[in-house]
């Protein structure tokens, strides 16, 4: 399956891809190892970022949604759904305290977090 987005955490030491699967992947980038494979986008995964503290990660899909996962659990633990097209960007601001998204519906979203 075609991976559409991938991203470092701070510190490099994991890797998430998303992919047309609507499957993210956590890996261990030292060991080359799959630590996790998480599923909750019914389409393909967009992006994929990392929060600047390394304990969450937001996700973006096709399926007009955006995502919060919890890193130690790997557990969605939101989930924003403003969107009305496919969300093709997500980022945190410096302190992690905003997640911007961008999609075909031509908004820019910015959330609170922690949510």
């Amino acid at each position: 399956m075609p991976i559409r987005s991938l991203a470092f955490s701070q510190d490099s030491t994991k890797l998430l891809t998303g992919s047309d699967d609507g499957h993210i992947k956590l890996f261990d980038v030292a060991a080359g190892t799959l630590l996790a494979t998480m599923s909750g986008h019914t389409s393909w995964v967009l992006a994929v970022a990392f929060s600047p503290d390394g304990e969450h990660f937001a996700s973006s899909s096709c399926d007009n949604s955006v995502k919060v996962w919890e890193i130690s659990t790997k557990q969605c633990i939101h989930t924003f759904i403003e969107h009305t097209d496919q969300v093709w960007g997500v980022r945190y601001n410096k302190d992690g305290t905003r997640l911007i998204s961008v999609s075909d519906d031509g908004c820019l979203n910015v959330y609170s977090i922690p949510v």
